[in-house]
């Protein structure tokens, strides 16, 4: 049922979350995952101001800290025997994970989210909620909180069994 599933990842707490369930759903219905980080080059040179003459060692730091980011999700997926690649795109991160979701056909997207109401999210933003509303595949949201179930008891995406 679940043979591609997409999880971006920031590092996050329910970041984490995400990547313990689309491991957890990967590993029950046989399925690869893709981890996308996003370095969004935009933002980093709007942190920066117009007083930075170079933005490029910001760049090189949010690329690897992205990089182990997604080497820490890879290895968490291989421990479980579940097939993992990882992408690092530039670009927006709805955009990238969208796109990602598209090239690779995927049948579902798992993201974490903070779950921000008001202005917090109106000043930050809200990623999931820009999958939510442009996804054309599913898309489940995880929340912080969220742990994996014991070894061997699995997860259960059928109809009804939430």
């Amino acid at each position: 049922m679940f043979s591609k599933i997409i999880v971006p990842v920031d590092g996050s707490e329910p970041s984490e979350a995400a990547i313990r369930l689309a491991i957890g759903i990967a590993s029950e219905h046989h399925g690869e995952v893709v981890f996308i980080h996003a370095v969004e080059l935009n933002k980093i040179v709007a942190l920066a101001g117009p007083a930075s003459i170079d933005v490029s060692a910001a760049i090189d730091a949010e690329c690897r800290a992205g990089d182990e980011i997604l080497a820490s999700a890879k290895k968490a997926a291989e421990t479980a025997g579940v097939a993992a690649t990882c992408e690092l795109p530039e670009d927006q991160c709805v955009a990238s994970v969208l796109d990602a979701a598209r090239r690779k056909k995927a049948d579902l997207i798992v993201i974490g989210s903070h779950g921000r109401t008001g202005i917090p999210r109106a000043v930050l933003g809200s990623v999931a909620e820009g999958i939510l509303r442009r996804s054309s595949i599913p898309v489940l949201v995880c929340h912080a909180g969220w742990s994996a179930p014991a070894h061997g008891e699995g997860i259960s995406l059928a109809a009804g069994a939430m």
